[in-house]
């Protein structure tokens, strides 16, 4: 055996890692939104933060409270403390986490269920510059109807993210400062008729600075992805426009259209800009009742894209199924998935909805050898078990279909008879098994 020419264990000080991680490192700025861990009397009280301000005040449990400016130039690898004294550790939030204790309007698309509906989307769009082609062609565009409160809309920005240029520091600033403009936003539901007014930019913000502005419009006419989504009711397409404005300082705020509008107004009214040819690449329907809309977002998706609809009773997909073949519309269902539920992953209240089945895991002292004075291993009992009495979430139905192109007459016609031919066929043969054998 040859010698070993390494040392079995680096010293201590080189075994470190040689840079920080991002997420522990990264300084907390103003308009960061951030977990909270606050020390409790029997465990942790987790808290999700608004937007931050230095002049602002964070609510906490015990009747605490938190200044931003108490947590503003900190780094996640930090702790504060509040002003009853109690510790507080800083967090960066995950997007499951953020969606999942938000306020909200609606009830949303839980992230272990808009995860499912990424991946059937399969999405795999180059970054600027690696693919000429693609960057030379028209961008990618993403429609989903039936906003929300914006869950699965941040998880599908967040898929196409890395196809669009980067944001100007100074424009992302600004994005998480501007005021919203007035007399943009419907008061009441939107209409066919009312719709044209308010369906595109219903919640501009104010750009005051000229230069910024046109960097603005300059980067949203540069965008290779888009993701327009759309919602009759303007309150709750407001506070779905917030949800994406103030997570991670509007990081995925540019690769989203948002819309007040009705489908039917809305794409007819692109489809007659495009001269009828289809233009979407993918559409997902969120609504009761997708079939009375579907038919116009059906002329507008383009060949081989995806149409996902999303239900909670398997009989809803079902009623589209048959639409769709009623209809003849040119769609082939591909799979129907069922959404499984999960547990949450806390019982305090603050929970994540990845998915999954939640388990509590640990070590527990034994209290008979406790009083006897025996510290040892065998002091020491386990707990495997499922959490009980916590929140079970997501669930419902997922229909995936494929447009395909349209049949000419001909082709519809032999279909038809090859199909009569085959029914036909079947009818004569269980005729035939069910007469009595004739005596001979």
């Amino acid at each position: 055996m040859p010698p070993r020419l390494w040392p079995l264990s680096l010293p201590r000080h080189l075994s470190r890692p040689l840079c920080r991680y991002a997420s522990s490192g990264r300084v907390i700025q103003e308009h960061d939104v951030i977990v909270l861990r606050q020390r409790g009397d029997r465990e942790a009280k987790f808290h999700l933060s608004p937007p931050l301000r230095r002049d602002g005040k964070i609510k906490l449990s015990y009747g605490a409270r938190l200044d931003g400016s108490d947590v503003i130039g900190k780094t996640f690898t930090d702790a504060v403390k509040d002003n009853t004294g109690r510790d507080v550790r800083l967090q960066q939030v995950t997007l499951a986490q953020y969606v999942s204790n938000s306020q909200r309007v609606a009830t949303p698309i839980y992230p272990q269920d808009a995860s499912v509906i990424v991946s059937v989307l399969d999405l795999n769009l180059p970054s600027p510059g690696e693919d000429p082609d693609f960057d030379d062609g028209p961008p990618v565009e993403i429609f989903e109807a039936g906003t929300g409160m914006g869950a699965l809309t941040l998880h599908l920005a967040r898929a196409i993210h890395g196809a669009n240029p980067p944001v100007p520091l100074k424009l992302r600033e600004a994005l998480c400062t501007a005021e919203y403009e007035r007399n943009t936003l419907p008061r009441k539901p939107a209409t066919d008729d009312d719709a044209p007014e308010y369906a595109h930019s219903p919640h501009a913000l104010q750009i005051a600075d000229p230069e910024l502005a046109e960097m603005h419009a300059k980067h949203a006419a540069s965008r290779r992805a888009i993701l327009h989504t759309l919602d009759i009711n303007p309150t709750s397409s407001r506070m779905a426009h917030k949800l994406v404005r103030y997570f991670r300082r509007s990081l995925y705020l540019s690769d989203v259209d948002f819309h007040v509008s009705t489908i039917r107004s809305y794409l007819s009214s692109r489809l007659a800009e495009k001269g009828g040819e289809p233009f979407l690449a993918h559409v997902i329907l969120d609504l009761p009742a997708s079939q009375e809309y579907a038919d116009v977002a059906v002329q507008a998706l383009q060949p081989g894209g995806k149409m996902v609809v999303f239900y909670p009773s398997i009989t809803q997909i079902l009623e589209f199924e048959m639409w769709a073949k009623d209809t003849g519309q040119p769609l082939v269902l591909d799979r129907v998935v069922e959404l499984h539920t999960s547990t949450s992953n806390s019982d305090s209240g603050f929970k994540d909805a990845l998915g999954g089945r939640n388990w509590e895991v640990k070590a527990v002292g034994i209290r008979k050898f406790e009083r006897a004075g025996d510290t040892g291993p065998a002091s020491r009992g386990y707990v495997c078990r499922p959490k009980v009495g916590t929140l079970v979430v997501g669930g419902g139905f997922l229909a995936v279909f494929s447009r395909i192109t349209k049949k000419s007459s001909v082709e519809e016609v032999v279909e038809e008879v090859e199909q009569t031919e085959s029914e036909e066929a079947e009818t004569t043969e269980e005729q035939s098994e069910e007469e009595p054998s004739r005596p001979q």
